[in-house]
């Protein structure tokens, strides 16, 4: 006997997977020096570790006093974990997260909202996250490094952003070279969306723009699955 489904006009309706046009990163100046610093691999075979800050090569830029930062972790590994952002000419760290375990693999972020850090204007800061394998030799630590500046969005941006659909604005900020606003944005929608692997897909494709290939290739391993 055939079986039919009958759906009750109480029963909500799935919302539709939301579809984001194609994102073209555009670094605001060419040619500008190179800031990020790549952890790479350490280890071999099944043991090799991989960490990347998920940033530009140059310094990337945002429109947001309090952003997230995104980082990739190849695998889980059975060391400390630390995450510093430091504000340019000042030893202090703005803000240090600690974890006795790095127990998480793939893209992570920390929102600096939770953390109550909030960026100046204009101010370049670095944030490293590392692996602590020998606390008594911190030279032994596989690190991986980046800087952010938060900077004024123009008048056009403004305008472009005020009028856009939640899926256009990755490609909004990433045009105008504000890098983490594009990341952010197109995380948040795959966090609320974590099915959609034409998501998953976009965001591989913007990490591969600036030679994220280990964190791109796992999005896109998720997108294909």
């Amino acid at each position: 006997m055939m079986s039919v489904t009958v759906r009750s006009e109480n029963t909500p309706t799935p919302p539709p997977k939301e579809t984001v046009p194609p994102v073209k990163f555009r670094p605001p100046s060419r040619g500008a020096p190179a800031t990020r610093l790549t952890g790479g691999s350490r280890g071999s075979g099944d043991a090799t570790i991989t960490l990347d800050v998920l940033a530009p090569d140059e310094t990337g830029l945002t429109t947001q006093e309090q952003p997230s930062l995104f980082w990739y972790q190849s695998k889980p590994a059975d060391t400390k974990f630390e995450l510093t952002l430091l504000e340019e000419n000042k030893i202090k760290p703005l803000l240090q997260v600690k974890f006795e375990h790095s127990s998480n693999a793939g893209i992570q972020r920390i929102k600096l909202s939770e953390h109550d850090v909030h960026l100046a204007p204009n101010i370049e800061y670095r944030w490293v996250v590392a692996l602590v394998t020998d606390p008594d030799n911190r030279s032994s630590d596989l690190v991986a490094s980046g800087a952010i500046k938060r900077i004024a969005p123009s008048a056009e941006l403004k305008a472009k952003v005020a009028g856009a659909s939640p899926a256009a604005l990755p490609g909004i900020y990433a045009e105008a070279g504000i890098w983490y606003d594009a990341l952010e944005t197109l995380s948040d929608m795959i966090e609320a969306q974590p099915d959609n692997k034409a998501l998953r897909q976009t965001r591989a494709d913007l990490l591969a723009q600036v030679g994220l290939k280990a964190a791109a290739n796992s999005d896109t391993g998720l997108a294909k699955k």
